[in-house]
């Protein structure tokens, strides 16, 4: 581990604890062993992490157009030919493998499952990036037994878009890919390596940096990290009622602060989408709400936080010629987000915030005045008011904290001045009658 040169006394108490409760309760597992009914024992199923999506035709261009030409990546990217777009619906045959790659093809989002959702991509690997030394994103296929806390299981590496590749590496770098040699040669999943291989580069370039690779199972290290346990630790020393129930759960701190961070990068998505409706507007002329997709979000909220990243995404919007133009409408119809728009005006505009470049609007232009444009993926970079808010507000309380521990020193000292001075005169009141009560008592003595 990067960290192991920086031991002390914390991290030798840490394991000493950890010890000491195993030697307390030794049966401990074996208790649990014997309680447990039969058959009740965690099994290795792969199917327990395969589900079918749901299509939905509302946001699919070629339904609405009811032209199957218009997009067809769910169809070209089914690896067993169980999707079949025609006049306007979407049929899923019954061989279909749920390995989801249809759900990371469509980029309007059209197939929908709640395990593969890009907002639940992130959270599931960033939990296991933020508590351990290293993450790994697998397969089925490449894992034969219960996986530990840090493994994340797909039906395939190839459901993980573009944008939570990229927003992934960019906040934890600690995160791996793990698959063995030669195992999608043999897969029937057979455009998986394609689909990911695509995404992950794409993400690559967008970061400036690899993602990690692991291709044999005794690399794997499933260590958590040392800062996480000493500050699990900490928190269990200073909250005793917690301290009580991790005695019983003691992944229980580990699991309230993954919870927290992960709601951390709820609460920022959220903001941005507050944010577009005050720089933006979420509505169109015609009052019709545009929408802003998950995959979007994500890649918008990694620009907040690592601007600098903006100068190597490679994205596009469509650019109008006037010229050609005939202001017919077709494209705002087929728009998926409503990113397109003809104004009362007789103008012709995009929002690339919104814009999922799905090439649906190049597609149906009659008189093909519509090209894609790459565009400068800084302007998605958004001011977080909130964000910068809160910390002047933080940065207040501190300026609150020190100021008043600067006034609470100063009447401290005060006091101490104020105890020292009445402790002299005290001092000095009691040498002056010392010495008076000398004096009298000579006189005394002489006069007699």
């Amino acid at each position: 581990m990067a960290d192991a040169p920086k031991r002390d006394f914390l991290d030798d108490l840490i394991d000493i604890t950890g010890d000491l409760q195993a030697i307390g309760n030794p049966l401990n597992n074996l208790a649990n062993t014997l309680a447990a009914e039969p058959g009740s024992e965690p099994t290795w199923n792969p199917a327990d992490y395969k589900k079918r999506p749901r299509a939905s035709v509302i946001h699919c261009t070629s339904c609405r157009t009811k032209d199957p030409k218009t997009c067809q990546r769910c169809v070209e990217v089914c690896p067993v030919d169980a999707i079949t777009l025609d006049e306007g619906s979407i049929e899923m045959a019954d061989t279909c493998i749920k390995c989801g790659l249809c759900v990371e093809a469509c980029p309007n989002e059209c197939y929908s499952l709640r395990e593969l959702a890009p907002r639940f991509l992130y959270d599931e690997i960033a939990a296991a990036a933020m508590s351990h030394e290293t993450a790994y994103v697998t397969c089925t296929r490449a894992m034969n037994r219960i996986p530990e806390k840090n493994e994340v299981i797909l039906p395939c590496v190839g459901v993980v878009p573009s944008e939570v590749w990229s927003s992934i590496m960019a906040d934890y770098p600690n995160v791996s890919v793990y698959l063995p040699l030669g195992l999608c040669e043999t897969c029937r999943t057979t455009t998986g390596e394609e689909a990911y291989t695509d995404a992950i580069g794409r993400a690559e370039e967008w970061c400036g940096f690899g993602l990690g690779l692991e291709v044999d199972e005794d690399d794997l290290t499933h260590e958590v990290r040392r800062s996480w346990q000493r500050q699990e630790f900490m928190d269990n020393l200073v909250n005793s009622g917690q301290r009580l129930l991790t005695g019983a759960n003691p992944a229980l701190t580990m699991a309230q602060r993954v919870t927290n961070q992960i709601r951390g990068h709820t609460a920022q998505l959220n903001r941005l989408s507050r944010t577009i409706d005050q720089a933006m507007g979420t509505n169109t002329s015609k009052n019709q709400r545009r929408i802003l997709l998950d995959r979007r979000k994500i890649l918008m909220a990694m620009l907040q936080k690592h601007p600098s990243l903006a100068q190597n995404i490679d994205l596009y919007e469509p650019v109008c010629d006037p010229d050609l133009c005939t202001l017919c409408g077709a494209c705002e119809k087929v728009c998926p987000t409503r990113a397109i728009e003809l104004t009362p005006e007789g103008r012709w505009l995009c929002e690339n915030a919104f814009c999922t470049q799905c090439g649906a609007c190049l597609h149906v232009c009659p008189t093909k005045a519509l090209e894609p444009d790459y565009i400068d993926a800084s302007d998605l970079v958004l001011p977080d008011d909130e964000a910068k808010m809160a910390q002047v507000t933080v940065q207040e309380q501190k300026a609150d904290i020190e100021r008043l521990k600067a006034e609470g020193m100063k009447a401290l000292n005060q006091g101490l001045d104020f105890l020292e001075r009445l402790g002299g005169a005290v001092g000095g009141d009691a040498g002056a009658a010392s010495s008076g009560t000398s004096a009298s008592s000579g006189t005394t003595s002489n006069g007699e």
